[in-house]
């Protein structure tokens, strides 16, 4: 909103936080008559805006932060400025295609001193919290100070290393002060010279009691032993083992220490050198690579705060909060604390007294003595969590306005007290479906407010509150209701956390497919994870993740009837569908671009984006991604041999078979013939070659129906592509089929018979 004209208004479209779902914009929209018309200001191709400030005494001068596009490089990125109320713009501002603006933030009292932040982000394809770039060195703080003309970058007390998110605000009371909270790549971690102790703990009544000591550690070298009850280190008395791990966290390699013990009942007096923890031999990364959080997590990526005095002299360089008092050329940390960056990093001094400053996180933080400590109590549990807007009002910092995922907060009195503003419908819905009765019911999941049911329609006033029933909690996503009992709802919350509901009988169930015990194979799924009711039989449930699964009770009991259908080891599916008209067709795409369909209810399956074999994304990456076999079956019924799929493959397709193609053309008998090389792995993936007279080379596109003995494959000769159709007949040893080419203008008739003896289903199951 112009300050200097309320009817001004200016709106930026897109969505700031880089989370598994975000939407996108088309620029900036003005409105000059409070809202009721509005005009498309331009910035279309920024993708996202991230924050806009007005000249206090100038409508029509407004500066824009364009953060980009969040799945690619795009050039529109950087700082815009408008003298002519958006009707022209000029870039003031700008690092790279892979770097926007993210915060801009204007001097209280000076509006030619502008602080902006830059971010370097990026999310990949995979439906997880953080985005697969989220610190880079095109990320920092920028000053100028003559309203966009020239910018400095401060270094002084900033850390040194790569940078992620930042959030700014200055201090109206004092306004040469701006506060910042900033990321960087070491978040979380601990200094290297973090002193190493040497034992495990345990619980006891007063101290912390020492379970074991390592070997040639400093505890060791200290004459520590197992039993012993430490009580105090240096002038820090132990009260429990968490105590002793956070004062531990004050002392660094080479530093001594006293100890008091207690140690068959007497008190001893220890004195230990602290040294440097060896390295670990393990890989300090999670399983896709990505960095594990240190010592100091709050947990989603974020740093604890009031842990600046445990992080070392330098342990400014691993982010937190902090302050500049001259216009931001230098600064100092005074505070550890960032919550989940990518996702809140949102700061609030009090305009009227820069001692109370508010941090927004999972939880909200406030700080009464200027940001040097924290405590995250700033609502209970009658607020709910995951707050992203929080607005202090100038002229009483008592009043408070907050903005969470529960809707709209109001305190009067610093935090002491809050009053939901329930009265606006505020809610993300992810899906809505109705039941099947004539007087239906709606059932939708919200976004972290779980999923809800209400009536269409009700007699008198309308549905209102108090008619909505709760289904499911967590993240609601799509519901389903059992079109043959309307008061059977399905349910689901994030990662795959299916549930159903009979609101009739009160029975119900949590219906996520668990990997059987001593199974090796590991299930992922996706945020918003795809489930169905068969269109045929709604007590067949259908599910997908990194697998297809199936039950026929209504969900319970799932196994996986599928291959894994991703096409990397993060993927998982985005989306799954059942044929109308054939109970036996279904079809599932993953979020890393891999499509599967199946023609007979689950017993075999094609990869329609394989290439020769390989999936479509992993041919355009390089990668030499492999089809895992499916390994298990949901029942008999499905099963066509008794043997594993990739055994019975191999012993009816493995080896070298001789063939020939007889038809109009061919006339003796050395005409038309050819062989087959063909091998089939340990995972069922089918390759061969063929030698004929037209050519020597690789046989492509090999579909092989293990069920129906179907096999077809294409060949590239000299001078013509060949289509090949088989039914291969294991246990004679033989195959038939046809051969087409130049779009079926010539045909050919073809045997083949496998050199060898036949290998039958009994000499399978045999096997070991």
């Amino acid at each position: 909103v112009a300050p200097s004209d309320p009817a001004v208004i200016w709106v930026g479209t897109g969505e700031t936080n880089p989370r598994n779902s975000v939407s996108w914009g088309d620029g900036v929209y003005v409105s000059r008559d409070s809202g009721s018309t509005w005009r498309h200001a331009g910035l279309a191709e920024t993708f996202q805006i991230s924050t806009i400030v007005v000249h206090p005494e100038d409508p029509d001068t407004v500066y824009v932060g364009a953060l980009g596009r969040l799945w690619g490089p795009n050039d529109e990125r950087g700082l815009y400025k408008t003298i002519d109320g958006g009707h022209t713009w000029e870039r003031i501002h700008f690092i790279d295609e892979d770097t926007g603006v993210v915060e801009v933030k204007m001097h209280p009292t000076d509006p030619n001193t502008i602080a902006i932040a830059t971010y370097e982000r990026r999310r990949d394809m995979f439906d997880t919290n953080d985005p697969a770039i989220k610190w880079g060195d095109g990320s920092g703080i920028y000053i100028t100070r003559d309203g966009g003309e020239s910018w400095e970058k401060p270094s002084v007390g900033l850390p040194t290393g790569t940078i992620g998110r930042i959030c700014m605000s200055w201090s109206t009371s004092e306004p040469d002060n701006l506060f910042a909270v900033v990321e960087t790549d070491r978040i979380t971690q601990e200094p290297e010279n973090a002193a190493w102790f040497g034992v495990s703990l345990g619980t006891s009544d007063l101290g912390a009691l020492v379970r074991s000591v390592e070997d040639d550690s400093p505890a060791s070298k200290a004459e520590l032993m197992e039993g012993d009850i430490v009580l105090r280190i240096a002038d820090t008395a132990i009260l429990d083992q968490a105590k002793l791990r956070t004062t531990l966290r004050g002392f660094f390699a080479g530093d001594t220490a006293k100890l008091e013990v207690v140690r068959d009942g007497e008190l001893l007096e220890l004195e230990i050198t602290f040294d440097k923890e060896p390295e670990e031999e393990e890989d300090s990364t999670d399983i896709h690579g990505r960095r594990r959080d240190g010592p100091f997590s709050l947990g989603l990526g974020g740093q604890r705060g009031n842990s600046q005095e445990q992080q070392g002299p330098e342990g400014f360089e691993f982010g937190g909060i902090f302050k500049s008092t001259d216009r931001g050329a230098t600064w100092k940390r005074i505070n550890s604390l960032n919550p989940r960056p990518m996702y809140y990093s949102e700061i609030r001094v009090d305009p009227s007294d820069e001692r109370y400053i508010y941090v927004l996180g999972t939880r909200l933080h406030k700080s009464e003595d200027g940001g040097a400590t924290f405590t995250s109590d700033g609502h209970g549990n009658d607020v709910h969590v995951d707050h992203h807007a929080l607005w202090v009002d100038p002229s009483d910092g008592r009043r408070i306005i907050l903005g969470n995922d529960g809707g709209i907060y109001v305190t009067q009195d610093r935090m002491e007290h809050w009053e939901h503003h329930n009265k606006l419908a505020l809610g993300q819905f992810y899906n809505v479906t109705v039941g099947p009765r004539a007087m239906y019911n709606v059932y939708g999941g919200l976004q972290d407010n779980g999923s809800w049911g209400g009536p269409s329609r009700t007699t008198g006033a309308g549905a209102t509150n108090v008619d909505w029933f709760r289904v499911g909690g967590g993240d609601g996503f799509r519901c389903i209701v059992d079109p043959n009992n309307p008061d059977l709802v399905y349910y689901e919350s994030q990662n795959g956390g299916m549930g159903r509901r009979d609101f009739g009988t009160g029975e119900g169930g949590f219906l996520k497919p668990r990997a059987p015990k001593g199974d090796e194979v590991t299930y992922r799924f996706n945020w918003n994870t795809p489930y169905l009711l068969s269109n045929f039989n709604s007590e067949i449930y259908y599910s997908a993740g990194n697998y297809v699964f199936r039950s026929v009770q209504k969900g319970s009991g799932q196994r996986r009837i599928s291959p894994e259908i991703s096409a990397t080891d993060r993927g998982a599916a985005v989306a799954l569908t059942e044929s109308p008209k054939n109970i036996d067709v279904l079809y599932v795409g993953t979020d890393d671009g891999a499509l599967w369909m199946t023609e007979d209810g689950g017993d075999e399956w094609v990869d329609l984006m394989a290439l020769n074999g390989k999936p479509a994304f992993a041919e355009s990456q390089g990668e030499q991604e492999t089809r895992k076999a499916m390994t298990t079956s949901e029942s008999a019924t499905r099963v066509s041999r008794s043997a594993s799929t990739a055994a019975l493959l191999d012993g009816t397709l493995s080896g070298k078979w001789t063939c020939k193609a007889e038809g109009e053309g061919i006339e003796t008998d050395d005409d038309g013939k050819f062989t087959l090389e063909i091998e089939v792995d340990d995972l069922g993936k089918v390759t061969g070659t063929m030698d004929s007279d037209i050519g020597t080379g690789k046989i492509t596109r090999v579909r092989w129906k293990e069920s129906t003995g179907d096999l077809s494959f294409r060949f590239q000769g000299d001078a013509l592509t060949l289509e090949f159709t088989t039914n291969v007949d294991a246990q004679a040893g033989s195959m038939s089929g046809t051969i087409t080419a130049a779009g079926d203008a010539f045909r050919f008739d073809w045997t083949g018979t496998r050199d060898g003896a036949p290998v039958t289903e009994d000499s399978i199951d045999g096997a070991d």
